[in-house]
């Protein structure tokens, strides 16, 4: 079956038109900065395509050179919409592709001239879409995750054209840009709507994967410290806890007088204090915990497959080193942690909770600014729940007779 070359650039120029005005109303709606990049691109494949049949004796410069110029164009606009999406600057150096292109006016119109053009069309083309698609993480194995069928649709573009390049020579391959004649110029033609469409489909993609991941970062972290809450602790708790049989210990971190900073020097100071420990926090503990501020300035670390000496070891390393570094006032920036382990078997997180969440007591009772260790299953009475705790602290005991009148009931008044 043979499709008429024309018919194709009109395909080519609709879908384009549908891509950079579908991108553009995103970019009017989220402001993304590489979405306008990546629009003006298919605009630029748009005004290519519609002067495109100027391809007429006499009108070498509207309709072949401009057009194909156009079309170096879009990708330069491709290569500035990925790093504006990856957060980066690309040199000025590749602006240097349009000048590059500029010197093609000066070819001699000889039998050759199609062929140079080609050439040099392609390349430009692809050297762009490569480096893109380089920019984005290539084939790597820790390439972006949001981005990896983005890469792969540049690499893939890029790939197809510098093969365009090394056939530009090739008798049959072009014949006639005027007329659209040779087989290169049909392949490229089909293979633009292909791309066209798995590039627009995979910057979609790419965006509604950056926002979900973002999303996901928001619940499931800390605003003020940047570390995990307690959302985001448990979920990654619970799967690292699975392992049966391997030990495991958990701390409590409570700042020590913490509400007395914030009455007596505002909460900017407790602010600060709460950011420096998890600054801290980052820059010490092993790449295998697990940290979390749960609310407060109540902070939570497990240690998986780490026994009982480790654990407290790395205790009262935590009390001295912020003792050192949390620079608060008073009796504040010091640490009272409470150390919870467990040497194997079926390890249940809230049981954990439990017993450190005695042991935090015990160090409060001690004096503050000290680690305290208790063993699952060593204890004699049941731990309370940690998440009671503020509760209970609250609220005064109070014990009445047991002749004791009931209390009246309030009727609200109007």
């Amino acid at each position: 079956m043979t499709i008429d070359p024309r018919t194709m650039l009109f395909m080519t120029n609709a879908v384009a038109f549908v891509a950079s005005a579908f991108l553009l109303f995103e970019w009017h709606l989220l402001r993304e900065r590489s979405l306008a990049y990546w629009s003006a691109g298919f605009a630029a494949i748009v005004l290519g395509c519609a002067i495109t049949p100027l391809r007429e004796p006499g009108f070498f410069i509207a309709g072949v050179w401009l057009a194909n110029g156009l079309l170096v164009t879009a990708h330069l606009a491709f290569l500035y919409g990925t790093a504006a999406f990856l957060g980066r600057r690309v040199s000025p150096g590749w602006c240097l592709t349009l000048p590059v292109w500029g010197l093609m006016l000066a070819i001699p119109d000889d039998a050759s001239r199609t062929q140079v053009l080609s050439m040099m069309n392609a390349l430009l083309v692809a050297v762009l879409s490569l480096k893109s698609g380089h920019m984005l993480g290539g084939l790597r194995q820790h390439r972006n995750p949001d981005s990896a069928l983005l890469a792969f649709a540049f690499l893939a573009h890029g790939g197809f054209y510098l093969f365009k390049t090394l056939t530009a020579f090739v008798p049959g391959a072009f014949v006639n840009l005027f007329h659209y004649t040779g087989l290169m110029i049909s392949v490229s033609l089909f293979e633009g709507i292909m791309m066209e469409v798995a590039l627009a489909l995979s910057i979609v993609g790419a965006l509604r994967r950056r926002r979900e991941r973002s999303i996901v970062r928001l619940a499931e972290h800390d605003p003020l410290t940047g570390l995990l809450n307690r959302r985001g602790f448990d979920v990654r708790a619970r799967a690292a806890l699975e392992e049966e049989g391997a030990p495991a210990a958990l701390l409590l971190l409570d700042i020590d007088h913490f509400k007395s900073i914030n009455d007596g020097y505002g909460h900017p100071e407790g602010d600060r204090l709460l950011v420096a420990l998890g600054v801290f926090l980052n820059s010490t503990l092993p790449g295998h915990a697990i940290w979390a501020r749960l609310g407060g300035d109540e902070f939570a670390i497990l240690l998986p497959r780490t026994d009982s000496f480790a654990a407290q070891s790395l205790a009262k390393a935590l009390c001295r080193g912020f003792a050192s570094v949390g620079g608060g006032r008073g009796n504040g920036g010091t640490l009272s942690i409470g150390c919870a382990t467990q040497s194997g078997g079926a390890i249940d997180l809230e049981t954990l909770f439990g017993v450190a969440d005695c042991a935090l007591y015990d160090a409060k009772r001690q004096g503050r600014n000290r680690p305290s260790h208790r063993e699952v299953g060593a204890e004699s009475v049941a731990p309370p729940a940690p998440r009671d705790r503020a509760f209970r602290s609250a609220i005064p005991l109070v014990t009445l007779p047991v002749d004791a009148p009931r209390p009246r009931e309030i009727v609200p008044t109007r």
